[in-house]
């Protein structure tokens, strides 16, 4: 592709950020490449669909050069439809795609709205790409950018590896990164600022084999290219947090890495040893983190709990032996389990388990273990509750670009992984696999809403999976049952796992922010939710793809 620069002006590039939903928690993914812009003097905005922001005004508005979209698999018809408003604002705007379905699935870049696609780790290719725009270079060649252009000429027809080796290698040194620039999107959506809890990340990666994760494709992409577990420096983490909670108000910090250490033993983890002394002397905030059962033991907590640890996120995913270590491959037993969450008990710490639910077992395993589908389910919260898990998350297995685990179940002619444009955006919609009947598919929702009741309730669990789960209601479903998990949810997250001080107004006016995402989350229209039968029309599934090569000329505009 051969950019054509016109007159840009002294304050560069306007690029716009769409985003679909953001509720409490920092995009940081934008934040992150919103700093890298401002660094080359290039001018940002940020707006979010669900928050009422009119983003065809603000495209007819401010006229952006560069319109940024991240596409994740089941969501990425809806991230077309913005590239959609974009061109038809303006057919000169450049569309930019990233984002992990981006990564393993470059095609994307045949859709007629998309001009350049990233996949990969974007830290140098995102720059690079800003700075040959405004220099009216090519950007064909660019580590890690797919265009039309690269696309049909060299490849379209390559096999994977050769486009895994367009990849850049990973970024050594993190601590050369920016500050995320959370301003562009606390102007626009003002409640995130106000909300006092900050998220952040003191790594990247994680080196587990789970089918149902990006990871270990990822891994294998990036071999040879850099180590699979990243970090900042202690000393870097401090700094920006303590820059971060000086501009806003702040009493609680999330650590949103994909694991937070990756060593059981604590003399390979000197690294942690030095964070929870600066942390415990420079921030004293409660936080949180993720770990893994397999590798948390009591020396972690002894260290981490005096520093400010309050709760942490460890993933169980399946009470079944068999599921949990040859299907999805977590490779930790059920005692790693029990004694994980039972050590956090002792010492006060909070737990955040997530689990999955509708993994497909072959019919000799289930005859063998004499289970039917729903079973394994049922073990998955049943284990929960004998963990004492403070509050846990029951999502539906998807399978998704880039994972083994679509492998599996197109082997088993379960799911035809052709049809990711199909899956719906939210983890809590019926299963897209054709193994289950109709009866089993409404369990495993009823059971994804009723599986945090029980932990909120434990006495309840023997009626839900003697009585409730079995309601074939879809209403029951959507209407009392989702209620009850999210009045069990909001208790449990903010009282129990991310305790903040709101107000009482704070505090409603949240809780009716809160519900509202949870409804626009679950209902975008999209096919495999509102039956099982698959019937739903999804208007986005009319975006034309396109190998047309293209000349893309920057319109002259007013700056913002």
């Amino acid at each position: 592709m051969i950019i054509t620069e016109d007159k840009i002006g002294l304050r560069g590039l306007r690029v716009m950020f769409i985003e679909m939903i953001v509720e409490f928690i920092d995009p940081m993914q934008i934040e992150l490449l919103s700093a890298l812009a401002r660094e080359r003097a290039n001018c940002t905005t940020f707006f979010s669909v669900e928050q009422e922001h009119d983003v065809p005004a603000d495209l007819k508005r401010i006229q952006p050069h560069i319109v940024a979209l991240s596409a994740k698999t089941g969501g990425y018809t809806i991230t077309l439809k913005y590239a959609r408003w974009a061109k038809q604002n303006n057919p000169n705007t450049i569309v930019v795609v990233g984002g992990p379905h981006c990564t393993f699935d470059q095609s994307l870049i045949e859709y007629e709205d998309v001009d350049v696609l990233v996949a990969g780790e974007g830290d140098d290719a995102w720059p690079e790409l800003l700075q040959n725009i405004m220099a009216g270079k090519s950007i064909d060649n660019i580590h890690n950018i797919f265009t039309k252009n690269n696309w049909d000429l060299k490849f379209k027809k390559a096999n994977q590896i050769e486009r895994w080796q367009h990849m850049a290698d990973r970024l050594v040194d993190l601590d050369k990164l920016p500050y995320l620039d959370r301003e562009i999107v606390y102007t626009r959506i003002p409640h995130i600022a106000k909300f006092p809890m900050r998220s952040f990340m003191t790594s990247r990666g994680c080196p587990y084999q789970c089918t149902y994760c990006f990871e270990p494709k990822y891994n294998e992409m990036y071999r040879g290219k850099g180590n699979a577990y990243q970090r900042y420096s202690p000393e870097r983490v401090i700094e920006e947090l303590r820059y971060t909670i000086e501009r806003y108000p702040t009493q609680f910090i999330k650590f949103y890495d994909d694991i937070f250490w990756i060593h059981k033993h604590l003399d390979m983890e000197p690294w942690l040893t030095e964070f929870a002394k600066l942390y415990s002397k420079y921030i004293k905030l409660p936080f949180f983190l993720l770990t893994r059962c397999n590798i948390l033991t009591e020396d972690h907590l002894k260290l981490l709990k005096p520093a400010g640890l309050h709760s942490l996120t460890m993933s169980i995913e399946a009470g079944n032996d068999y599921v949990r270590n040859e299907i999805i491959k977590r490779h930790m037993s059920r005692e790693d389990i029990i004694r994980a969450f039972h050590l956090c008990d002792k010492y006060g710490v909070k737990t955040f388990a997530n689990t999955i639910l509708g993994i497909p077992v072959r019919p000799e395993i289930l005859k063998q273990q004499q289970k039917t589908a729903i079973s394994f389910d049922i073990e998955s919260v049943l284990i929960n509750v004998e963990a004492k898990v403070t509050f846990g998350e029951f999502t539906i297995i998807y399978p998704y670009a880039g994972c083994d685990f679509s492998d599996y179940v197109e082997e088993n002619k379960w799911f035809n992984t052709k049809n990711f444009d199909k899956l719906h955006h939210s983890y809590q919609s019926w299963s897209p696999l054709n193994c289950f009947t109709s009866e089993e598919k409404i369990q495993q929702l009823n059971l994804s809403n009723l599986g945090t009741v029980c932990l909120a309730l434990p006495w309840l669990t023997p009626w839900v999976i003697k009585y409730l789960m079995k309601a074939k209601w879809v209403w029951v479903h959507k209407y009392i049952y989702h209620s009850l998990y999210f009045i069990a949810k909001g208790y449990l997250l903010m009282f129990k796992i991310y305790p903040l001080n709101l107000g009482v107004k704070s505090f409603w006016r949240i809780a009716l922010r809160a519900w509202k995402n949870e409804i626009k989350k679950r209902s975008p229209g999209k096919n495999f939710y509102d039956t099982p039968s698959n019937k739903t029309v999804d208007s986005t599934n009319s975006i034309n793809k396109s190998s047309k090569k293209i000349t893309v000329r920057i319109p002259v505009t007013q700056s913002l």
